[in-house]
């Protein structure tokens, strides 16, 4: 009876499409994303805190020697971190309060991005504090001279 129905359901479907076969999973080439480098690690500042480096304010009356200390101790401290020369310039940017920012943002504002890194700020920063303050200083001490 069983062979019976099923003959007579294969003759009655013979115009039916078979079942279409299951689809073969395709690979999919994805392209590889762009990454960009993420620093897991702690912002540069706070690690420049820990290893005791100040923050330079300028005064008007300052000594050449507290500006040619701060610049070699932040050197210092950048050496031992071993950072890239690009980070040496943003921490010395942060550590930069009241006068001392105001003059190196009114620098970078008329000098061209090209220009700005870590040997110009070094420069600029010994003109302005270091050999201009000396030459400031001396020239006060010989008007003040009896």
């Amino acid at each position: 009876m069983i062979n019976e129905l099923y003959t007579e359901f294969v003759q009655t479907n013979q115009t039916a499409q078979p079942a279409p076969p299951s689809p073969i999973p395709q690979s999919v080439h994805v392209a590889p994303q762009v990454m960009e480098f993420v620093r897991l690690n702690k912002p540069p500042i706070d690690k420049i805190r820990k290893h005791e480096a100040e923050d330079f304010i300028a005064n008007v009356d300052d000594d050449p020697q507290r500006a040619k200390f701060w610049l070699e101790n932040s050197i210092r401290v950048f050496d031992e971190l071993s950072w890239t020369s690009d980070e040496y310039l943003k921490c010395a940017e942060s550590l930069q309060r009241d006068l001392a920012y105001r003059w190196w943002k009114t620098l970078v504002s008329v000098v061209s991005r090209e220009r700005l890194n870590w040997e110009f700020f070094q420069d600029e920063f010994k003109k302005k504090y270091i050999n201009q303050r000396f030459i400031d200083q001396k020239r006060k001490e010989f008007l003040e001279l009896k």
